[in-house]
């Protein structure tokens, strides 16, 4: 490790560490939760914020200080991100707004009291890894003393909901309110037709707080264009040259079978992705769509997407040869699909097991879950490497089927 990187790891200990000291402990750990707030850029919309900014920045001048190396702000040069800016208004709060030195420091609970207040307060290392992860759609954290607080009716639990899947949350409340009502009627042995007031609980939407339809929805409108371009348009202009009978003709040519085939999806490939950049483009800037991920990540994706469509629609093509029957075969395999299996309008959560394997074999059904991560969670390539991987096993046997029947074709 050289020694910029030493300068940059010591620096988010250094944080970790001022706003943590009460909270630290062999078991609970919240790393992580600070590493997202540390690589996420704060972005100011009001012109005064821009004070928070640099209050942010300001904290590499104290951790210069504390490490005695003057060259520690030129090397941490990059913008100011969300932690530094929490952080630096709670100094402010305790140093200048509410100053009472007969109260002690009370930046920790400035700090904490902000992540709380925006949901992400108890987050440790193991819930965030199971939501971000993608293993858990809802995470209950219980405060300590909890047993205590039943007893005096004033407790209190918070839930951490997924908000990527705005379309289970009608579910997810209607569990809670299930359970927090037999939890009160067993903890306090009264008949259930008792309506007294329940043990409370808050719930934090993470990822899409506000539940914004359009932040769920939309993301996933690339699927459905990369549908109709790659399987429409592929099944259609193949087939056209099955009944023109110019497909012999470009057989008798030079051109490998595999320098034909790429020939005639390969414009496709490129209006697939042409299609999926203008979706990109109106979510950012029309929708105002959040977009927190990798953007390898979700360019790879949408590459194993559309060559796995455009395998489809060539294996329809040369399975079917006329244009009146690929259409219908391209709609019923390739659109319906997308739009209904993939969860794009309803969750596959809702859907019986045999719809469930059923989705499981079109590519769709995973691009969605890549598209909205990428968007609104921006999990790591390692969380959900297993998606990729099935798109490209799907993509690869779709293809070899394919070419496998364009040689039986021509036999």
């Amino acid at each position: 490790m050289n020694y910029i990187d030493q300068v940059k790891n010591r620096y988010i200990e250094w944080l970790y560490n001022y706003a943590c000291r009460e909270r630290i402990s062999e078991h609970i750990s919240y790393r992580k939760l600070f590493m997202n707030l540390h690589n996420t850029q704060f972005d100011f919309y009001i012109r005064n914020d821009v004070n928070r900014a640099m209050d942010g920045v300001n904290l590499r001048y104290r951790f210069g200080t504390v490490i005695n190396d003057d060259k520690a702000f030129d090397i941490l040069d990059e913008p100011c991100s969300v932690l530094e800016m929490i952080l630096a208004l709670a100094i402010r709060m305790e140093e200048q707004i509410m100053d009472d030195p007969s109260y002690g420091d009370r930046t920790q609970q400035w700090f904490w009291g902000m992540l709380s207040n925006i949901g992400i307060g108890m987050m440790s290392d193991d819930i965030y890894d199971d939501i971000v992860g993608g293993r858990a759609r809802v995470g209950l954290v219980v405060h300590p003393g909890f047993e205590k607080d039943v007893m005096s009716g004033g407790a209190l639990v918070q839930v951490l909901v997924d908000g990527t899947e705005s379309s289970t949350m009608s579910s997810v409340s209607n569990y809670l309110n299930t359970i927090n009502q037999n939890a009160y009627f067993k903890i306090w042995d009264v008949p259930v037709n008792m309506t007294q007031q329940n043990p409370q609980y808050k719930v934090r939407y993470l990822f899409n707080p506000e539940l914004n339809s359009r932040w769920f929805a939309v993301p996933g409108l690339s699927a459905v264009i990369i549908a109709l371009v790659a399987i429409m348009l592929t099944t259609l202009t193949i087939c056209r040259e099955w009944e023109r009978g110019s497909m012999e003709m470009l057989l008798s040519t030079p051109a490998t079978r595999l320098d034909i085939i790429v020939g005639k999806v390969a414009p496709y490939a490129v209006l697939s992705f042409v299609g999926f950049v203008l979706v990109f483009i109106i979510a950012r800037i029309v929708f105002g769509v959040p977009f927190v991920g990798a953007y390898w990540q979700l360019i790879f994706g949408t590459w194993l997407f559309i060559l796995g469509y455009l395998a489809i629609g060539l294996l329809i093509s040369v399975s079917t040869k006329r244009q009146e029957v690929a259409i219908q075969y391209a709609a019923i395999i390739g659109l319906l699909p997308t739009v209904i299996l993939s969860g794009f309008v309803f969750p596959i959560e809702y859907m019986s097991r045999g719809y469930r394997i059923v989705s499981s074999i079109f590519p769709a059904r995973f691009y969605m879950d890549i598209t909205r991560d990428q968007f609104l969670k921006g999990s790591l390539f390692f969380d959900i490497w297993w998606l990729y991987a099935v798109l490209a096993v799907q993509a690869l046997v779709i293809l070899v089927l394919s070419v496998f029947r364009f040689k039986r074709s021509l036999e």
